[in-house]
C-alpha cells in the first residue's frame, strides 16, 4: 500500500507539471487563434506557478502573448496596450535572464529589437506628417521598450517641442542627460525652455553650469550664463568666475571677451573697453572682440551727434562744433577697428555699411565708395 501510495503521490506531481507546461502550451495556441485574453489567462498562471515561473519558456511565451496584445487592433485591447507592452518587455527581459547566452536570450532580445523598431518607425512616420501628439506616443513607447537607449528620449524631446508639448519635452531632454547623452543642443533646448515657458532662471542656471562642464570653451553657453548671473542678480559673481579663470588663462581672448561683456551690461564702460582690447592682444583676429570695441566707440560717437542734433539753433552755433569734434574723435578711435573687422570678415554686411557711415562721418568719401561697391556685389540683404 506504502508503494501504491507513493506512485499515486508522484502521478500527482507528474500531473502538476504537465498541467502547468500544457498552460504555456495552451497560452500559445490561443494566442496563434488570436484568443489573445485565453492566452493571457493561461499565461499568467503558469508564471505564478512555482513549476513553470523559472522557466525561460515560460517568460518568452508571456511576452508573445503580451505584446501580440499590445499590437492588436482589436477594439477591447485598445486600453490595455501601454500596459501590456510594458509587461511584454518585462517578460523578454525575463526570459534573458533565465536563459543567459542561450535561444530564449537571443529570441527575446530580437523581439525586443522588433517592437522598438517599429514604434521608432511609427514615430517617425506621424512626425513626418507633423502629427507631433502621436509622434511623442510612439517615441515613448521605443524608450519603454529601450530605457538605455538614448535615441527614443531625443526623437520624443524634438516631437514634444515641436507640438509645444514643453513638458514632455523637457522631461525626455532631462533623461537623455541622466544617460550621460550630452549634446549642446539638448542643453541649449533644456536652458531656452527653463528661461521662457518656465520662467526659471535659477533652473536654467543649474543646467548651464552641467553644460559648461561638458564644453568649457563654448562661448554662447559662456554668454548665457553672464546674461542670467546678471538677470538673478549675481554680477558679482559672473565677474568672480571671470577673473578666478583669467587667473588659470591668461592668455584667453574669450574670457577677456567675456569679462568685457559683462562690464558693458553693466554698465562699467572703462573695463569694458580694457578687456576687448585685452581679448584682442591675446587674438589679434578675434572678430567678436573686434568688431564689439569698434561698436563702442561707434555708438559713443552716435550718442555725442543726438545729443548735437537735439540743440536748438542758438545752442548749437555756441556749442555744436565742439561737440561734433568729440563725435569724430570716437569715430576715429572706431575706424581701425572696423577695418580690421573687414578685414578678418570681408562680406560681413553689417561691418560693411558700419564703416561705410564711418567712412562719410570722416568725410572719407572715396572709401565709402569703394564699400558701396562691394555692397551692390553681395547683392541684396536678407530680409
Amino acid at each position: 500500500m506504502k508503494k501504491l501510495v507513493s506512485l499515486v503521490i508522484f502521478c500527482l506531481m507528474a500531473f502538476g507539471v504537465y498541467a502547468q507546461n500544457s498552460a504555456v502550451n495552451k497560452a500559445s495556441q490561443f494566442k496563434e487563434s488570436g484568443e489573445l485574453m485565453k492566452a493571457k489567462e493561461q499565461i499568467d498562471l503558469a508564471t505564478a506557478h512555482e513549476k513553470t515561473m523559472d522557466k525561460a519558456k515560460t517568460w518568452f511565451t508571456k511576452g508573445e502573448v503580451y505584446e501580440a496584445i499590445a499590437f492588436s487592433e482589436e477594439p477591447e485591447y485598445q486600453d490595455m496596450q501601454d500596459e501590456a507592452m510594458s509587461e511584454a518587455v518585462e517578460a523578454y527581459n525575463k526570459a534573458k535572464e533565465l536563459d543567459e547566452g542561450g535561444n530564449y536570450d537571443g529570441l527575446s532580445a530580437i523581439k525586443i529589437d522588433n517592437m522598438w523598431g517599429t514604434m521608432i518607425n511609427q514615430g517617425a512616420e506621424a512626425y513626418n506628417q507633423e502629427d507631433f501628439d502621436n509622434a511623442l506616443i510612439y517615441f515613448e513607447k521605443s524608450a519603454v521598450l529601450k530605457p538605455s537607449d538614448t535615441t527614443g528620449y531625443y526623437y520624443a524631446g524634438i516631437a514634444a517641442q515641436q507640438g509645444e508639448n514643453f513638458d514632455k519635452a523637457l522631461e525626455n531632454y532631462y533623461k537623455l542627460i541622466d544617460l550621460d547623452y550630452h549634446n549642446q543642443d539638448i542643453y541649449s533646448s533644456v536652458i531656452y525652455l527653463e528661461r521662457s515657458q518656465n520662467n526659471d532662471n535659477e533652473k536654467a542656471l543649474e543646467v548651464i553650469e552641467m553644460a559648461r562642464e561638458q564644453f568649457p570653451d563654448d562661448e554662447a553657453l559662456m554668454k548665457e550664463e553672464i546674461n542670467l548671473l546678471i538677470i538673478t542678480e549675481q554680477t558679482d559673481e559672473a565677474k568672480a568666475k571671470l577673473e578666478k579663470a583669467i587667473k588659470a588663462e591668461p592668455d584667453n581672448a574669450n574670457l577677456y571677451y567675456n569679462l568685457a561683456y559683462i562690464s558693458e551690461q553693466t554698465g562699467d564702460d572703462e573695463a569694458a573697453v580694457a578687456n576687448y582690447k585685452k581679448a584682442i592682444e591675446a587674438d589679434p583676429e578675434y572678430f567678436d572682440a573686434t568688431f564689439n570695441l569698434a561698436v563702442n566707440h561707434y555708438n559713443k560717437a552716435a550718442e555725442i551727434l543726438k545729443e548735437a542734433n537735439d540743440m536748438d539753433l542758438r545752442t548749437y552755433q555756441k556749442e555744436g562744433k565742439a561737440i561734433e569734434e568729440k563725435a569724430k574723435t570716437q569715430f576715429e578711435s572706431a575706424l581701425p577697428y572696423l577695418q580690421k573687422a573687414h578685414e578678418i570678415s570681408p562680406d560681413d554686411r553689417v561691418v560693411i555699411e558700419t564703416l561705410q557711415t564711418v567712412y562719410v562721418q570722416l568725410k572719407m568719401n572715396d572709401k565709402a565708395e569703394e564699400l558701396n561697391s562691394k555692397l551692390e556685389a553681395l547683392g541684396p540683404a536678407a530680409e
